[in-house]
Formats: structure tokens, sequence, C-alpha cells
């Protein structure tokens, strides 16, 4: 189950960070700078963790 919730967490992300760069193409560049501190605080928090 934690497999499976973890594919898809990074298929959300994947997600949001692809839209995130269509709307910098837009000259929209909200989205991306939010989900990019968003991913890097989630992966230093979750990926780093002492197992």
């Amino acid at each position: 189950m934690k497999f499976a919730l973890a594919i898809f967490v990074y298929l959300l992300m994947a997600a949001i960070l692809g839209a995130g760069i269509l709307l910098l193409v837009a000259g929209k560049p909200w989205l991306l700078i939010i989900s990019l501190i968003v991913f890097v605080v989630a992966f230093g928090r979750l990926g780093c963790m002492t197992h």
C-alpha cells in the first residue's frame, strides 16, 4: 500500500509541476514556484529521513 501511495504522490507532483511549466510559458510562474518549493520541502523531509 505504501508503494502505491508513493507512486500516486509522485505522479500528482509530476502533474502539478507539468502544469506549472505550462503556466510559466503563458507568463504566470506562480504555480511552478509554489510546486517547486513544496517538492523540495517534501523531498527534504521524507526523502532524507532516517529509516
